[in-house]
């Protein structure tokens, strides 16, 4: 696949210490994984599938401006004929545990390095930790996470964990944030409204934030008695210090309904657009000061 064509210079934003530090990293965890690059990401093979990461920015919508706040790690997977998988997909090949912490590993590794590379520094990055997919293994990856920020240098508080969980998984949840909030991470819960114990889940497990169900966030915006609910809640709920966060915003309707729910972190096909309109308008400004 041509995306995935090794190059021979690193790209723009990475350096031959970060990838020699997390190579070393990995086989010193027994991940025996080549990490690869091409001009604009770092990738590595695993089992015949390629690996990647790609990033969702996150905006504070204000006054009609948006401002990046930070980005969501998203996994990629591609055949070797460039057919995209669902991230659940090499989870669903019951791998055994050797196998599957590995790879969950390697994951953590693609998005921290590339997020570094990509995005910067000054940038928080959140993380999606999901138990329900992954062999309940997420917990044998909480300590190597905090090695992997340590060789990178980058502050735990920069790198959010957002939770998925649900009746199974719930102790599990509770382990889990304890244990990265022993670190120094942020945590929040995924997937909020989805479940009918999401509301004591928030209390018991006392998050940072909390990201909306985005069919709960669908369905607020086509029935009015969902969408009075939605808006009589999550203000609330922000108001006792949840930062809300609302994903997969297509239209100015649902933007509008963030807003109204005082969502600090909205994402979506119109928020990127926006932030790409706003980042072109100021490259042409500042080449205008230039001249």
């Amino acid at each position: 696949m041509k995306r995935f064509k090794p190059a021979k210079a690193l790209p723009a934003g990475f350096t031959p210490a970060m990838l020699a530090a997390c190579q070393q990293l990995l086989q010193q965890e027994g991940v025996q994984v080549k990490l690869q690059w091409n001009e604009q990401e770092v990738f590595a093979s695993f089992d015949g599938w390629w690996l990647c990461s790609s990033f969702i920015p996150q905006a504070r919508v204000r006054d009609g401006r948006c401002q990046l706040q930070q980005y969501a790690a998203r996994l990629r997977i591609f055949g070797q004929f460039g057919q995209a998988l669902p991230a659940n997909w090499l989870f669903a090949m019951n791998y055994g545990e050797t196998k599957a912490v590995a790879l969950l590993k390697l994951i953590r590794v693609l998005h921290v390095l590339n997020h570094l590379g990509r995005n910067g520094r000054h940038l928080p990055l959140r993380i999606d930790v999901d138990p329900r997919i992954c062999h309940a293994y997420s917990d044998r990856i909480v300590d190597f996470t905090a090695r992997l920020l340590e060789t990178l240098e980058f502050p735990a508080n920069l790198s959010q964990m957002l939770l998925f969980l649900d009746e199974r998984t719930g102790e599990l949840g509770l382990s889990l944030l304890r244990r990265y909030r022993q670190h120094g991470h942020r945590l929040a819960l995924g997937d909020f409204g989805a479940g009918g114990q999401d509301l004591l889940r928030l209390w018991r497990l006392e998050p940072d934030g909390l990201a909306l169900a985005p069919r709960f966030m669908s369905r607020a915006v086509m029935y009015p008695r969902v969408r009075d609910q939605l808006l009589q809640l999550a203000p609330q709920l922000v108001e006792q210090g949840f930062a809300l966060a609302v994903e997969d915003i297509v239209c100015q309707n649902m933007l509008g309904l963030a807003q109204r729910m005082c969502a600090e972190h909205c994402s979506g096909p119109l928020l990127s657009e926006r932030l790409k309109r706003q980042r072109a308008a100021r490259e042409v400004a500042l080449s205008g000061i230039a001249c």
